[in-house]
């Protein structure tokens, strides 16, 4: 199915502004997102369309997905760039902007908008600069199409928040994209099948050095979470692995200021995190 950011945001509109009672438009809005979640499910496209009907089933073997299944890529970096952004743009100037605007801001474009509103001094201005504009269309598109963003049609386009943006924003549920179309440039992974995996964008600053603390932290992570049956992120986000292994913390004092680590994960994780560590030196 080929589809872009615009489509989504032209359907939801349609949706918003139809004369038809609020009720008919929530099962609207209902058949809208399974119908997304079956264009961009990187699973068995069976198991996803029985699933919509209420019925269980095991991944069929036919399907693309299953025949040949996609390489992925983790966009959750990207997608909380782009909901933070959205959030400082409205902090700063008490206005909602379309995603354009907020892409620009992202990539670090000096725009005469960007100018005259002041936000090439957000925080936000620039850090996503390694994604290309059509990545952040893939990552935005997905967040809509989950409802971690809406779309205000009364307001030409512009972008909000929502009360599932909270979600991605702490780190708590993964936006993962279809790497054909969506994976940043030169980081092309392989198929889960076979083939190492490339280095995570948090990473991508890092020294030598670094890059080898990081990857023993992921390799601690991916062991943890195997353990406990949790997605990885769950334990620490890729962007506080990689603000680790750049501090290189001889202490759980150390430790204290890094994002992503609160003091329940500190004191669970702290003391492992501190022997990976060790056990490089």
């Amino acid at each position: 199915m080929a589809y872009g950011l615009q489509d989504v945001v032209n359907q939801r509109r349609m949706i918003d502004e139809s004369p038809a009672a609020e009720e008919f438009k929530q099962v609207l809005r209902g058949k809208l997102d399974a119908l997304l979640a079956l264009a961009e499910a990187t699973d068995c496209r069976r198991v996803r369309l029985l699933a919509y009907f209420g019925e269980k089933s095991r991944p069929c073997g036919n399907c693309d997905n299953c025949l040949q299944p996609p390489a992925v890529w983790d966009g959750t970096e990207a997608a909380r760039m782009l909901l933070s952004t959205i959030y400082r743009v409205h902090q700063a100037s008490g206005i909602t902007f379309g995603a354009g605007h907020l892409m620009d801001i992202l990539r670090g474009k000096a725009t005469e908008k960007v100018a005259q509103f002041g936000h090439d001094k957000l925080s936000t201005f620039g850090i996503g600069a390694a994604f290309s504009e059509q990545q952040l269309r893939g990552v935005l598109r997905q967040l809509i199409a989950t409802e971690a963003v809406a779309v205000d049609a009364s307001a030409y386009n512009t972008l909000q928040l929502t009360a599932g943006s909270r979600a991605v924003l702490k780190g708590e549920q993964q936006v993962r994209l279809r790497e054909s179309v969506s994976a940043p440039a030169g980081r092309r992974r392989t198929r889960s099948s076979g083939g190492s995996k490339a280095p995570s964008a948090a990473a991508a600053n890092l020294t030598a050095d670094g890059q080898q603390r990081f990857t023993a932290l992921k390799a601690w992570r991916a062991e943890i979470a195997r353990e406990h049956n949790l997605p990885a992120y769950v334990i620490f986000h890729d962007a506080t692995l990689a603000a680790i292994a750049a501090l290189a913390p001889q202490s759980l004092r150390d430790l204290e200021g890094v994002s992503g680590i609160g003091a329940a994960k500190l004191d669970k994780y702290g003391p492992a995190v501190l022997d990976v560590l060790r056990a490089m030196d």
